[in-house]
């Protein structure tokens, strides 16, 4: 019955491998998106200066922003393998916590035939907002406002 110490130890390191991911994803993006300033400025000099260029050099020039783009590409698919990479890695943690709590739910109603199903009752209880908290908001409105010797309601804040 250490299912969740089982759990809790095993996803102990999950945060800090997230985060290191999470990290190495904004790098690839600053990346990509410096690479594609930095392309669309030379794109902009390219077609300016396209007509006074010799061929070759003309050629030459668009080889190269071609190549970079494609590079650009290629980095921001690998961004895209990265996001895949952390989306599975949580997938199995999250399948693994199901199958700990299928074994743990299984162990419960060994031990005591339907307790899951109270507990799981409670659990959604309790995750409910108390009523208490609307009716407190009534008397709170009820309480600002001040009447009219006629008894009608002004909305206005009674002077202490």
């Amino acid at each position: 019955m250490l299912y969740l110490e089982d759990y809790l130890e095993m996803i102990e390191h999950l945060p800090q491998e997230l985060r290191d991911r999470f990290t190495e994803m904004r790098e690839m993006d600053l990346q990509v998106q410096n690479a594609m300033d930095s392309l669309d400025e030379r794109v902009k000099q390219f077609f300016a200066n396209a007509r006074k260029m010799k061929p070759e050099q003309r050629d030459q020039d668009f080889d190269k922003i071609r190549k970079d783009y494609y590079k650009a590409l290629e980095d921001a698919d690998e961004k895209v393998q990265i996001a895949n990479q952390i989306y599975d890695l949580v997938d199995r943690y999250l399948r693994r916590l199901d199958q700990e709590l299928q074994k743990f739910k299984m162990e419960l109603e060994a031990d005591n035939a339907g307790i899951t199903e109270i507990l799981e009752r409670r659990s959604l209880e309790l995750d409910k907002p108390p009523p208490s908290c609307a009716k407190a908001e009534k008397r709170k409105h009820a309480a600002t406002t001040s009447s009219t010797p006629g008894g009608v309601s002004t909305g206005q804040q009674a002077e202490k």
